[in-house]
């Protein structure tokens, strides 16, 4: 239950009362100093004014004259500055009022659709007007209300995707169990079909759990010098044999042997799911990993020649749980996680100060690269060895 706590009167005059008191204490301010100079002031400048009269007209009783005409000029110069006083005091008041208004207007505006977005309604945008402080603010607010929004999409897409999973290998489940009471199958024919089903389920928990962690940035990575070379080819020594069971080629391609810095058992993992979607995902022709240096970058690169991503696929390919080919990714085999491969390797690829990029074209193939940053000397000299 969402606790609204809505501002009264009080509070809105207390915002307002503030403004106005802080505009009328600056003009007070600025008035009293005003006045203060004025009158110690004006004297000075005035006496001269007289002298030059008292020569002109050839008066006799000067010190009346100065007298008369000193009294003369103060209570007129008093009047006007009461006069001007009132006046400005006037027109300070309407302007300081529409102003505080207008900015009690912007604070009520935030302030309503804070409680909007906290209802639950993520929709919510506040009208982006001017460049001040209080335009930013606005922008800064309508920029918070898109990530809730966004975080939202992604938590219901989860959910759902999540309940998908799930319901597949547990209605499979339920079937053969059905089936097994009622005497339709035997132990020995359901027995490896529900092992199976057994098997997606806890694929499916473990990649939740790889994918939140990832994301929350709390999988170890201690990134060391290592060759990118050498931890390459221990990546394609685990699939010569299952590629060329699909009768398909693997080859390993080292244009330059070049020292990263990178976590050598989370560098391989990634290189493990780039050649597990490769091989998954390549019905002829085969995969080839490419190793050298990409500018001031070490670069790894995996390259098949299959099925390609649809243009408009590539946008989300980094996306849990997303899979353009969402047939082939239910089918039976366990080895096909729940679509977290590619986000798990951003996460950790970025851990480590690299990058990740992917290319490809429908029917063309698939080129995902690894930039990760190069090993300086000194980096070199101090790294400790791995024990074998």
């Amino acid at each position: 239950m969402v606790t609204q706590n809505k501002a009264g009167p009080g509070a809105r005059w207390g915002l307002r009362a503030k403004l106005l008191a802080s505009y009328l204490a600056v003009i007070a301010l600025a008035a009293t100093t005003m006045i203060v100079i004025a009158e110690w002031t004006a004297p000075l400048f005035y006496k001269g004014h007289i002298d030059e009269m008292v020569q002109m007209f050839g008066i006799t009783d000067i010190p009346e004259m100065r007298r008369q005409l000193s009294q003369g000029f103060t209570g007129a110069f008093g009047s006007a500055l009461i006069v001007a006083g009132t006046v400005t005091l006037v027109v300070a008041l309407i302007v300081s009022a529409f102003v505080s208004r207008q900015i009690l207007r912007s604070v009520q505006r935030v302030s309503h659709a804070s409680t909007r977005i906290a209802a639950g309604h993520y929709t919510e945008r506040l009208p982006e007007m001017g460049r001040d402080e209080l335009g930013e603010l606005t922008h800064s607010f309508n920029r918070m209300a898109e990530a809730l929004e966004a975080t939202e999409v992604r938590r219901r897409e989860l959910i759902g995707t999540v309940a998908h999973e799930l319901r597949t290998p547990l209605t499979g489940m339920r079937g053969l169990t059905e089936g097994l009471l009622d005497g339709v199958f035997r132990i020995e024919e359901a027995g490896p079909d529900i092992i199976r089903e057994i098997r997606r389920l806890e694929r499916l928990t473990q990649d939740l759990s790889l994918v939140t962690q990832a994301e929350a940035g709390v999988i170890p990575v201690v990134p060391i010098p290592l060759s990118l070379a050498s931890q390459a080819r221990i990546a394609c020594a685990q699939f010569e044999r299952p590629f060329a069971n699909k009768g398909l080629t693997l080859k390993l391609v080292v244009n330059h042997d070049v020292q990263v810095i990178a976590d050598p058992d989370r560098f391989t993992q990634v290189l493990v799911n780039l050649l597990a979607n490769a091989l998954r995902h390549t019905q002829s022709g085969g995969a080839t990993v490419w190793v050298g240096h990409h500018g001031k970058w070490g670069r790894a690169e995996v390259r098949d020649t299959g099925d390609g991503i649809a243009s408009e696929d590539l946008p989300h390919v980094f996306e849990r749980f997303y899979r353009s080919d969402q047939s082939r990714a239910r089918d039976a085999d366990e080895r096909v996680g729940a679509g977290v491969g590619l986000t798990v390797s951003q996460h950790l690829i970025e851990a480590m100060g690299g990058a990740i990029h992917l290319a490809s074209a429908e029917g063309k193939g698939t080129a995902v690269s690894i930039d990760l940053p190069m090993a300086r000397q000194n980096e070199l000299e101090a790294a400790p060895t791995r024990p074998a």
